[in-house]
């Protein structure tokens, strides 16, 4: 009797306000503390907008229901630069050459206008998938910045996919 190899790779569905996905579940993001206001959340899966979007969704696949609108920092302000502690890029198990993915979440104020909090980055290392909320010292930049979708370099009309 022969069988084929099963795959050891998985996959989950997700449904979204924008759809439902299917991931690998070996493309899941774990947040080992969660992200705050959200720490029962651990696993999320990155839903990245085909054909050039820099916006990034973040959705939880376990834990409350958690979904997150983000954008790269460097697409809100050029000239953003975040530089981790060693404790950060310890429990992150980066290395110089790591190229890691930057968040800020976008949200909605009572004004109706969209802020980042440019103070306190997402940040994933997508080759061990482990992802944390920092919180720098001595930063300059502001908990709640206005976005400028003028500005931000918004482009691509194709629809969201999983993937770092």
């Amino acid at each position: 009797m022969s069988t084929e190899p099963r795959s050891e790779t998985s996959s989950i569905r997700i449904a979204t306000q924008l759809g439902e996905f299917e991931a690998a579940s070996t493309n899941l993001v774990t947040f080992p503390e969660g992200l705050p206001g959200f720490e029962k959340s651990r696993r999320f899966v990155v839903l990245r907008q085909s054909g050039g979007s820099p916006l990034i969704c973040l959705h939880a696949v376990d834990g409350p229901p958690a979904t997150f609108l983000t954008i790269d920092p460097r697409h809100v302000l050029r000239g953003y630069r975040c530089l981790l502690s060693d404790t950060d890029r310890f429990r992150l198990g980066v290395s110089t050459a790591t190229q890691l993915l930057w968040l800020t979440v976008i949200t909605v104020a009572t004004d109706n206008e969209p802020y980042v909090n440019l103070r306190a980055p997402i940040v994933i290392n997508p080759e061990r998938l482990i992802g944390l909320q920092v919180m720098p010292h001595n930063t300059l930049y502001p908990l709640r910045h206005r976005l400028d979708l003028d500005e931000a370099v918004l482009t691509g009309t194709d629809g969201p996919s999983c993937s770092l």
